[in-house]
């Protein structure tokens, strides 16, 4: 083995010590809320500085006005340009900058770029405040992180966050056609079926819970159809569907696990650039982030952030939109499986 490759193998070994190493805890406030900052769709794009700079100014505003106590960034972080590291590793730092935990989780976009996915998941679970852990593989892991209650251990809420794969067209295994976006594996579905079990034993109770990821499922469009119907006088959707939507063509049953679980308040998800509506979906609130990238990508709508805030020892949050131009939109406010 020559020098090059010793030390590729050890800065990669040394990179997943430090992924593995103690990872911030979250916690409930002493006024028993949590919030979560969601950003989703940055779609930056290595070389188109101005657009870099504006991003990165939307970033350290919303910080800045909403103080969260964990930030999520839900998938196409990156989705063009090269070299794509000096961007990843400036995103990472001023996400680190903040001394706030953080997690990411891989869009479409993510990966098509000039670093592997390995080296990409890497970097996001080497950040100082990041959350996010690494697999076997040295991919980023699906993962459900508790919130510990303000005066104890034990979880207040749990947060999935989930990789809901690429837009590359999968095909049929039966004729070989494409099947449009790909979709939660078998062993996803087994895999959080587990952890819902797992949870309620160890804690002797269902604990509130949510989701974040890329792709929406299936059941956004499905809860964005029915809102006229008479079982769905109680959904109450707020906010904007601006496209059809850009979910996957198979429903792998990812919302009936969560469903029968009696866990699952919400997910929250990015994906489609014109839509940022919440949604109450047979008691499951559904919603879009709002898209927080700049002009390298479509987009109909202000650029912006959603802000999430849980009550400790309550099956309930508020959520709302936080625009650039200091605006907050389409608040909402989720008890119980209700949404007003």
């Amino acid at each position: 083995m020559n020098m090059k490759k010793i030390f590729t193998v050890l800065a990669f070994a040394a990179a997943c010590l430090c992924a593995s190493a103690q990872k911030p805890e979250l916690k409930f406030n002493e006024d028993g809320t949590f919030k979560v900052l969601q950003f989703t769709d940055l779609h930056m794009v290595a070389g188109m500085e101005d657009q870099q700079a504006k991003t990165f100014a939307r970033i350290r505003y919303a910080i800045n006005e909403e103080k969260p106590d964990v930030i999520a960034v839900t998938g196409d972080v990156i989705t063009g340009g090269r070299p794509c590291r000096p961007l990843l590793q400036n995103i990472l730092d001023t996400l680190d900058s903040y001394g706030i935990p953080f997690f990411i989780v891989f869009g479409n976009h993510d990966r098509e770029q000039d670093l592997s996915m390995v080296e990409m998941s890497t970097m996001i679970a080497s950040g100082k405040h990041s959350i996010n852990l690494l697999k076997g593989d040295g991919l980023l892991r699906d993962m459900r992180v508790p919130v510990a209650c303000h005066d104890s251990e034990a979880p207040g809420l749990e947060i999935y966050a989930m990789d809901s794969h690429t837009s590359i067209q999968p095909k049929s295994p039966y004729d070989g056609k494409p099947i449009r976006y790909e979709w939660f594996t078998f062993d996803q579905v087994k895999w959080i079926r587990s952890e819902f079990e797992k949870s309620a034993k160890e804690n002797g109770s269902v604990i509130p819970s949510v989701a974040f990821f890329h792709i929406p499922l299936p059941e956004f469009l499905e809860a964005w159809q029915n809102t006229t119907e008479s079982y769905y006088t109680h959904n109450n959707v707020k906010g904007v569907r601006g496209e059809y939507g850009g979910h996957s063509r198979i429903n792998s049953g990812m919302f009936a696990a969560m469903l029968e679980s009696g866990s699952t308040m919400g997910v929250f998800c990015g994906h489609d650039h014109d839509s940022d509506f919440i949604v109450n979906h047979m008691g499951i609130a559904l919603a879009y982030g709002r898209f927080s990238g700049d002009d390298t990508t479509y987009h109909h709508l202000l650029h912006g952030t959603r802000v999430i805030v849980f009550k400790e020892g309550q099956r309930a949050f508020k959520t709302w939109i936080r625009e650039d131009n200091g605006m907050i939109s389409y608040s909402a406010e989720y008890a119980d499986g209700e949404l007003r």
